[in-house]
């Protein structure tokens, strides 16, 4: 896959993919003979896995020890980021249902007063 597959595939920029591969989230992709990068099927998952962290809210530095440790086979410190960040999200979760009930309770008042 090149780089213009891989950036639309995951819905990042090709700046971006490059920029992932001069900080080290990303390994620097394999050339073809015409010298364009070619990624791998295991570039395209990784690339989707920071993608997702990113768009959730996880912090470039710590996407970087969560690669490594991916990369390192570190399947412990992989988990217990996961876990970190996943709690996260659930506190997130909960309080964006709390802001989304709130919203359709003053939606509810707004239209009584409206009719």
């Amino acid at each position: 896959m090149k780089i213009a597959q891989l950036s639309q595939e995951i819905g990042i920029s090709r700046h971006t993919i490059r920029y992932y591969e001069k900080i080290g989230l990303l390994e620097k992709p394999k050339k073809d003979q015409s010298g364009h990068r070619t990624y791998s099927a295991k570039d395209v998952e990784i690339a989707n896995w920071i993608t997702c962290l990113k768009k959730s809210g996880m912090p470039l530095k710590k996407i970087n020890v969560y690669t490594r440790a991916y990369k390192d086979n570190d399947n412990i410190k992989v988990a217990e980021l996961l876990k970190i960040h996943l709690k996260k999200l659930q506190f997130q979760k909960n309080d964006l249902e709390h802001y989304i009930s709130v919203t359709e309770i003053k939606l509810q008042k707004l239209k009584t007063l409206l009719t």
